[in-house]
Order: structure tokens, then C-alpha cells, then sequence
């Protein structure tokens, strides 16, 4: 504990990473604010639930579909100038929402677009954002920097997600996604004010050598790039169980993510007033899991915090779900939500976490917006197909159902971690594309 205490105080004498952690806390707030309104806009709106389901897979298939070339082409970029950019247009394109929803022109259709537009500008900023943190925070400093970043990160997101009801009661959901605008303004001038050291002028460097090369080589030279991204990631086995990993928990969080308006609804029996309640203690849990990662990680191996995490998901959900039994007595309704969304999100950040650290600590430098963006489209790969078929099933199936299902498939996942014992463990430098063979299988 003293020894990640006194990495705290180190990391944060670092004024770039200062920098970097304060524009991630605004962005972090104005989304939460952001994400409350439109959740409950896309239901106000549609009063559909498999509307829902569609606006959420359409939310995610640009990190699938576009992530990783996106990845592929942030890799010759300056990062600084991409992230930047990709903030600026998304508050523009969210400003262009909010004069539009002003005017009474928004439907279903309209916000189906908007959302795909919105993830798309973002598949960009993700693989540029993973490989500018690399160029600011060090190596040894990884662990409790990715932590210390997520824990202020998940207190941003429980200060946007309280204020979120106020705001929209008060002001309306056009101030809320106002409120967005600023703070992606501010971390775009946060970001554009930050100095990366010599590597990445090395790496801008080297992209404008790549600019001046033959037309016909430069064609070649990208279509390999592009390649390599996906054989550095398959090269590794402990990456590949990881991927996997990550579909399988994140198609058992669709229902969760997708359905927030409907649980509200029809398992509760409540308005809007639970989401936030939700909304604020899943930041909690957020803060919770992302402090216990490092005091975690000295204790237990990555397989085994997996383990928890999944274990612990799983709990959270079975609370969701027995949410119907307390609909009427709103005290132990907001206690159940209270506590199923702080578990489940202590749970997601311990998992997270573990990923995300192991894989930053380890990743090639030269390679980490490609595998990134591979990594990320991995992970949600399932989502989309996932969400789609949801918005079929939910016709016919109720929610709670729904999400008893989810529970049964994380006692599922946590046999299969448990009797498999897959790798987990990444060994220093073992992410590069010749030290291991590629593995398919979770274990």
C-alpha cells in the first residue's frame, strides 16, 4: 500500500500526465451527463426497447468495423493532433444534434445516424489515445497511472451522472448535451497544450520519410501496416485468450448496457430517477475496483482477478434481475440498483484493469494504435450482432428473463477460467510478433 502510495505522488509531480488526467476527468463528465439524456431521449422518444437495443449496436460497430483501420492509419499520425481533432468534431457534431432536437427534428432514424457518426469519429480517438498515453506515462508508472487515471475518471463520471438529473430537469436535455460540447472543447485544449518527448518526434519523423517514399511502395507499405496490426495481436497467446475474454463478457453486458430505459421500466417500475441512482453508484464502483486493481495485482495473479471479476459480475446481474420482486417499494429498489451497479462496475474495472494494464506494460511501442485497435475491436466485436439479436428477442422475451440468462452464461465463463486455467500471465516483452505462435482458443 505505502509502495503504490508513494507511485501516486511520483506520477502525478509529472506535468504532462497532470495534463492528460485532467482532460480524460472533463471529457469523463461531460459524457455522463450526456449519456444520461440520450439514454433515456432514445426511450422517450421510440418507447421501444428493441429501439434501444439498435441504437446501442449501432453505437458499437464502428469500434468493430472501422477501429482497426482506424488504427492502422492514427499509427503514422501525430497522436497529439488526432486526439485533438477527433474531440473538436465530435462537439461540433453533437452541437449540430442539439440545434436539431431544439428544432423538434429529431426521431428515431435521426439519432440512429448521429450515434453511428459520433462512435465513428471515436474509433479514431481510442487507438490515438492508448498510444499518446504510452509516449506520457512511463512504464513503471503504468499500473498505478491507468488506476489513478480510471479512479478520477469514475469520480467525474459520478459528479456528471448526479448532476445529470438536475441539469435536465432544470435546464433541458439541449444544456446537457451543451455541457458535452465544453468539456470536449476544453480537454481538445488540454490535450494541444501537452509536449511529447523525443519518441514521438521520432515517430512524426519517420511519417513524413513514409509520405515522400514511392507512390506505388507507399500503397504496399499500407497494406502491410495494416496487416501487421492483426499478426502482431494473433502472435500472442496471452492477447488472444484476453480478446476472447473480453467478447464473452461483453456480450454478457449487452442487456445491461442496452436496456437501462426497459429495466428501469418494466423490472422496477420507475422513471428516469433510477438510471441516474444506477448511473452514480456504478461510478462508485468504478473508483472502488479501479483503487483495489494495484493492491490486487501484488496479491493475485491476472487469471485469478479475472476470476473475481467474473464472479462478481455475475452477482450484480442475479440482483438486477430479482430487481421485479421489490417493484413498489422504491426504498429497496434503489438499494438493489444501488448495490447490483456497484459490484457489476467494481467487477468491470477489476477486469478492465487487468486487461488493459497487462496489455500496455507489454505492447511494442511500434505497434500499440494497430493492436489497440485490434484489441478494442475484438472486444466488442460481439456487441452489435449481439444487440441486434436482442432487439428481436426482446419482443418476445421478458427483460428479466433477459439478464437470468446473462447470469447462468458468467457461471459459464467462470468454469471455463476455472477448469481451463488459460494463460493470463504476459511475460516481459512477450507481445512481439515472433515469441510466440498464435492460439485461437481460450486456452
Amino acid at each position: 500500500m505505502e509502495q503504490n502510495k508513494k507511485m501516486y505522488g511520483e506520477i502525478l509531480k509529472e506535468r504532462e500526465y497532470r495534463k492528460l488526467i485532467f482532460a480524460a476527468v472533463i471529457n469523463r463528465f461531460g459524457d455522463s451527463v450526456d449519456a444520461i439524456a440520450f439514454t433515456w431521449l432514445v426511450y422517450q422518444i421510440t418507447h421501444s426497447a428493441a429501439w434501444s437495443a439498435i441504437v446501442f449496436a449501432l453505437n458499437t460497430l464502428p469500434n468493430v468495423v472501422v477501429q482497426p483501420f482506424a488504427g492502422a492509419i492514427v499509427e503514422k499520425l501525430n497522436k497529439k493532433h488526432v486526439i485533438v481533432a477527433t474531440h473538436i468534431l465530435r462537439a461540433a457534431i453533437i452541437t449540430l444534434f442539439a440545434i436539431l432536437y431544439k428544432a423538434g427534428m429529431v426521431n428515431a432514424l435521426i439519432m440512429a445516424i448521429f450515434t453511428l457518426i459520433i462512435t465513428t469519429v471515436e474509433s479514431f480517438n481510442l487507438p490515438a489515445t492508448s498510444a499518446f498515453t504510452l509516449q506520457v506515462v512511463k512504464k513503471e508508472h503504468m499500473t498505478c497511472g491507468m488506476s489513478l487515471n480510471s479512479m478520477l475518471s469514475s469520480a467525474a463520471s459520478l459528479a456528471g451522472t448526479g448532476a445529470a438529473g438536475v441539469i435536465i430537469a432544470t435546464a433541458g436535455v439541449s444544456t446537457a448535451m451543451m455541457i458535452d460540447v465544453v468539456t470536449f472543447v476544453l480537454a481538445a485544449v488540454l490535450i494541444g497544450a501537452m509536449k511529447t518527448g523525443l519518441a514521438a518526434q521520432k515517430k512524426e519523423a519517420e511519417a513524413s520519410i513514409q509520405k515522400n517514399a514511392p507512390e506505388d511502395k507507399k500503397e504496399e507499405s499500407k497494406l502491410e501496416f495494416f496487416l501487421d496490426g492483426f499478426k502482431y495481436v494473433a502472435s500472442s497467446r496471452v492477447i488472444c485468450n484476453y480478446g476472447l475474454l473480453a467478447v464473452a463478457l461483453n456480450f454478457m453486458l449487452i442487456p445491461i448496457n442496452a436496456l437501462q430505459a426497459p429495466i428501469a421500466s418494466e423490472i422496477f417500475q420507475m422513471g428516469g430517477e433510477i438510471l441516474s441512482i444506477a448511473g452514480a453508484f456504478a461510478a462508485i464502483g468504478g473508483i472502488a475496483g479501479s483503487a483495489l486493481v494495484p493492491v490486487l495485482s501484488q496479491k493475485l495473479s491476472p487469471l485469478k482477478m479475472i476470476m473475481l471479476g467474473t464472479a462478481a459480475l455475475g452477482a450484480g446481474m442475479f440482483g438486477i434481475a430479482c430487481g421485479g420482486f421489490f417493484a413498489g417499494n422504491n426504498i429497496v429498489c434503489y438499494v438493489d440498483v444501488a448495490a447490483s451497479f456497484f459490484i457489476m462496475m467494481v467487477a468491470a474495472s477489476i477486469i478492465g484493469g487487468t486487461i488493459n494494464i497487462q496489455f500496455m506494460k507489454n505492447a511494442d511501442p511500434k505497434y500499440i494504435a494497430r493492436a489497440a485497435a485490434v484489441m478494442g475491436a475484438c472486444g466488442t466485436a460481439c456487441m452489435p450482432v449481439g444487440s441486434i439479436l436482442l432487439s428481436a428477442v426482446v419482443a418476445k422475451v421478458s427483460t428479466e428473463s433477459i439478464l437470468i440468462f446473462c447470469v447462468i452464461f458468467a457461471v459459464a465463463v467462470f468454469a471455463v477460467l476455472a477448469l481451463a486455467k488459460p494463460q493470463m500471465e504476459i511475460e516481459e516483452g512477450s507481445l512481439g510478433i515472433d515469441n510466440e505462435k498464435f492460439s485461437a482458443s481460450i486456452g
